[in-house]
């Protein structure tokens, strides 16, 4: 029919051109280094269109990317056909845009998606403040899979004391733990009594385990933001 998906596009591409085209294209998205060479050795022309979507090569409204590669492998047919669909994609966005513009507060579903917009930006707002600048509102929402979480960063602690008492550097993650909440001034003069890096990385995993008001994700996050990413890539 007229109405082709990108996707439909894709398959038909890759179901009709040759080992030998495959390849050509193949070569060329290694070669321009749009995508790692490594990747695509093994890949059907199918996934190699998918691979690009994923890394933005491909954006909806615009397929000049595989209209170039189809003209290149001597496919003129499927250029036209690649800047077909990318025209009825932009009309389709230009259409959605229309009507958010005309209708903005109908009652049906914009409208239930507005407020759910809306609420899931409070909560994500919410969440931010909760990370952030208000430990003292962590008390007020607490949900009620905080606990189980909290008893999951107990058990990550343990599986991998040995190796997070030997690599945390403690002074790193206190500003963002201070930040989130998670460790106040005077626990943190605690643990800096220590005299050792090990003994101070040891105080912080005691008190993180303890409190049970840090989850697994926080605690990675953390982690992440503390120059400690090498760290979480060890964590089993």
């Amino acid at each position: 029919g007229s109405k082709v998906t990108r996707q439909d596009f894709y398959l038909k591409i890759s179901q009709n051109l040759t080992d030998d085209q495959v390849g050509q294209i193949r070569t060329y998205i290694g070669g321009t280094e749009l995508l790692p060479d490594g990747s695509i050795q093994h890949s059907t022309a199918h996934d190699m269109f998918n691979k690009l979507e994923r890394a933005n090569k491909l954006k909806a409204g615009d397929l000049s990317l595989l209209a170039g590669l189809m003209s290149k492998i001597g496919r003129e047919d499927y250029a036209d056909e690649a800047k077909d669909i990318a025209k009825q994609e932009n009309e389709a966005i230009a259409e959605r845009k229309t009507q958010q513009k005309a209708d903005p507060c109908q009652p049906s579903s914009s409208g239930a998606q507005a407020t759910s917009r809306t609420r899931t930006g409070k909560q994500r707002k919410a969440k931010g403040r909760k990370q952030r600048k208000k430990p003292y509102s962590r008390g007020v929402t607490t949900k009620p899979h905080d606990k189980r979480s909290a008893e999951d960063l107990e058990e990550l602690i343990t599986r991998n004391y040995p190796l997070l008492r030997r690599r945390l550097q403690v002074s790193d993650l206190f500003p963002h733990l201070i930040q989130s909440g998670l460790l106040q001034l005077h626990e943190k003069e605690d643990i800096n009594s220590k005299s050792t890096g090990q003994g101070k990385a040891e105080a912080l995993l005691d008190l993180l385990s303890r409190q049970g008001k840090c989850t697994c994700e926080e605690f990675m996050d953390i982690l992440r933001r503390g120059n400690h990413g090498h760290v979480v890539g060890q964590l089993e």
